[in-house]
């Protein structure tokens, strides 16, 4: 069976490891400078709200990372993110290039058709599902949290996560950065800066180059698996033809190759344990001969060199007690992704408290990845030589108007949103390889994906402080009314078209219309603390799964359809930023309840002799938890802080009717760690009068998750094991000069851990896990001009 990749692409940075938590705003009080890499005392400015203002009077839940974490820590991929952002779950689905996203348990369902929970923003642009990405020559991210459904483009009832790029700007100059590591590792990065009209218009050209080898040795054919190989580049071009316009346009490029770390095969369920349609621990099995006569296996293994002789029963036990970086899989294992990302923005200054702003965005991501789905040497279900096939285009264009009224008391956004996107997919699926017996089957799933959103919305925030008395009062509110149409188109070689039953539809489509909200309150008591508390409610749009047979109706029924998801959620947060008996202190809680309304999930079935996959609704959800974390400084050369994360979540009406399963309960809920937090420590001292060294140590850790969400009923043993991970920097910089050295050690103790599945146990009677990454270090050596 093969699905369409779930990733969420991103091109991140990092300005904390732990970030910082926003929180809300006096509509008078104005940002101070933010002072890059100085997370304790220094302030920092985020866009959350659409509009430029100072992270600790921001009334919204947002971890802020940046540039400077990127050189220090050596984040550059996904994976890199987990510990950097408090509450943030980074999962594989098949592999390593399945990934995506979950913040206070809202996710994405492989293989379900439905947009990400957490949505990825890249300078200001919704951008499209792909591959996994590198992260170079970034501004900062900002990791927002609960629903965001008033002031971005595409709902998310979990998050955002907003990316921006380096700026050109005045100055001529750029750095230059060589890094080294185990596994044949090589990253090249660097950026130019070229001020070519003083002013007026400028150029920064930056690209980024890296080589790994994969952690992986599969024994099937003697290869390494998980290469990565990446090249990118990226051109911004800002542009100011007067006082009051400016333009700023980047074009990104991307191409990354190599493999995926596969998924291996994590327990297979006894013989006639269970019900699944196509038992892989029956078939693949001595017991076979029951149904082939005598010796039939053994005719079976004679015509598959490379099988284990013993059966996959046995197979797995094997492959559990070697770990899962010496594997033995049949799949060709490839990844392609060439990735164009435009993002245009102009700004009109129409006055001294109001701007006009117009945000285009472009994508055109074609991505083609091939990997084994079964985690094993016997074909039960791998991608085979064509593998999954996405080409992606997207289109959006944004136009916004930004100000104050009201003598400044009122600070405000509205726009109008548009966004059209067009996902054209083939993906090959090889099935029950029993020869000489019974031949594999070669599955297509084909089809063209559309989904077209207009929306208008407005938020703003007003200063009461004169009305009620009340210094540093204010309140926010904010609506949202959105338009999305979705359907779905399967072409004449898709299996289920293939199959000519009836009652089946294609193409499909239906429009849904949905509001959004946002009313909080903040109160700024002093220059230091802040509180607030808000509540929103958000939507994920409703649509059609390409995996599903395309049978009319919603996914309870049998159907191919979804209905949309409903978020609502209320926060209470509070901020501290300031000095406590002399020492520089920050430190940030949230505490919050969300509720969620059919939320979309996933069930693998089997319709009319295929393999298939039904997103369904499950009726309500309820998630509540806390996230604090803090940071001090006592002494110049010492700060260290942390984070702690608790997260309760329950279907908790959970009964839904499953194709094959007239009822069947959901739970527990996926994709969530109970607990989760981590701690930093960094001595920083001079070792001469110009060069100055740091050491710092990082550990994270996160108790057990889930990853199917009918772990009770349908898919057990979909559980894996909490972890823990330190890290370990140490660096030497000479700032007057420019340059930079310093080593990075990963994953220190070479933990084994897992970061995701597939559930598919009551398909084949098997579930897989991708591993986390192994030990690495790196060596950089930069130079800034």
């Amino acid at each position: 069976m093969v699905f369409r990749s779930a990733l969420v692409v991103t091109v991140v940075t990092a300005l904390h490891p732990f970030g910082a938590h926003a929180q809300t705003p006096s509509a008078n009080v104005a940002p101070s400078a933010a002072q890059p890499g100085d997370p304790v005392a220094g302030e920092i400015v985020v866009t959350a709200q659409r509009r430029s203002e100072s992270l600790a009077r921001t009334p919204v839940a947002v971890s802020v990372i940046g540039a400077e974490a990127l050189q220090r820590q050596g984040i550059v991929s996904e994976s890199d993110l987990q510990a950097a952002v408090p509450g943030l779950i980074v999962k594989a689905g098949s592999s390593s290039d399945q990934l995506n996203y979950a913040i206070r348990g809202q996710s994405l369902d492989a293989f379900s058709g439905v947009r990400p929970g957490v949505l990825p923003y890249f300078n200001e642009i919704q951008v499209a599902t792909g591959g996994s990405s590198g992260f170079y020559d970034l501004q900062s991210v900002q990791v927002l949290k609960g629903p965001q459904g008033t002031l971005f483009g595409r709902n998310a009832t979990g998050g955002a996560v907003l990316f921006t790029s380096a700026k050109p700007t005045n100055d001529f100059g750029g750095y230059a950065s060589v890094r080294g590591g185990n596994y044949s590792h090589v990253q090249l990065e660097g950026a130019l800066n070229v001020p070519i009209v003083d002013d007026k218009i400028l150029l920064r050209i930056a690209g980024f180059f890296q080589r790994r080898d994969g952690f992986q040795h599969n024994l099937f054919d003697n290869s390494r698996v998980g290469d990565v190989k990446r090249e990118n580049v990226r051109g911004s071009l800002t542009v100011k033809p007067s006082e009051t316009i400016t333009n700023d346009l980047v074009v990104d490029y991307a191409h990354s190759g190599g493999s995926s770390t596969s998924g291996v095969i994590f327990n297979i369920y006894p013989t006639g344990s269970t019900n699944a349609p196509a038992p892989a621990n029956f078939l693949f099995t001595p017991a076979v001969d029951a149904l082939f006569g005598p010796g039939g296996f053994q005719t079976y293994v004679a015509a598959h060199p490379g099988v284990d002789p013993d059966g996959i029963v046995a197979f797995t036990a094997k492959q559990n007690q070697r770990g899962p970086f010496l594997i033995n899989v049949d799949s060709p294992n490839f990844y392609r992704s060439h990735n164009l990302v435009i993002s245009n923005a102009t700004t009109f200054d129409v006055g001294a408290d109001t701007q006009i702003k117009n945000i285009f965005g472009y994508t055109h991501l074609i991505g083609r990845v091939g990997n084994d789905l079964d985690g094993s040497p016997y074909t039960v279900d791998q991608r085979g030589d064509l593998g999954g096939n996405n080409v992606i285009r997207q289109i959006s264009n944004e136009l916004q108007i930004i100000g104050k009224a009201f003598d400044r008391k009122l600070s405000y956004v509205a726009g109008f949103y548009f966004s059209d996107e067009k996902n054209d997919q083939r993906d090959l699926s090889v099935i029950f390889d029993i020869l000489p017996f019974l031949p594999p089957t070669r599955q297509i799933n084909s089809g063209i994906t559309k989904n077209r959103s207009y929306a208008g919305y407005a938020q703003g925030t007003f200063d009461l402080s004169d009305i009620v008395g009340v210094e540093g009062l204010g309140i926010t509110a904010g609506g949202r009314h959105t338009t999305e149409k979705a359907s779905l188109l399967h072409r004449p070689d898709d299996v289920f078209i293939l199959n000519a039953i009836p009652s089946y539809v294609t193409p499909q489509s239906k429009t849904f219309h949905k509001v959004s909200w946002q009313l909080g309150v903040q109160q700024q008591v002093n220059a230091n603390l802040l509180l607030y508390v808000t509540s929103r409610s958000s939507f994920r749009s409703g649509g059609f799964n390409f995996y599903a047979a395309p049978v009319v109706g919603l996914g309870n029924d049998g159907g191919s359809a979804y209905a949309p998801e409903k978020a609502t959620d209320i926060e209470l947060g509070a901020k501290f930023q300031g000095d406590l008996a002399g020492m520089p202190v920050r430190f940030n809680l949230a505490a919050y309840t969300l509720w969620i309304n059919d939320i979309q999930r996933v069930t693998y079935v089997q319709i009319a002799g295929a393999p298939a996959a039904v997103t369904v609704n499950v009726p309500k959800t309820k998630i509540q938890g806390f996230e604090l974390d803090g940071f001090v400084r006592p002494v110049d050369w010492l700060s260290f802080g942390g984070s702690v994360n608790y997260t309760d979540a329950r279907f908790t009406s959970n009964l839904v009717r499953v194709i094959g399963n007239p009822e069947v309960a959901f739970g527990p809920y996926p994709d969530v760690a109970k607990w989760s937090g981590g701690a930093f420590a960094e001595v920083s001292v001079p070792m001469s009068a110009a060069i100055r060294a740091t050491l710092r140590g990082d550990v994270y850790a996160q108790t057990s998750t889930f990853y199917s969400s009918t772990a009770n009923t349908l898919t057990p043993d979909t559980s894996l094991p909490g972890y823990s991970l330190v890290n370990v920097r140490l660096g030497l910089d000479k700032q007057e000069a420019g340059w930079s050295l310093s080593a990075n050690l990963k994953n220190a103790f070479n933990k084994v851990y897992y970061v995701g599945g597939l559930a598919l146990g009551n398909l084949f009677t098997l579930n897989t896990a991708v591993p986390g990454d192994r030990r690495t270090f790196l060596v950089e050596a930069r130079y800034k001009f």
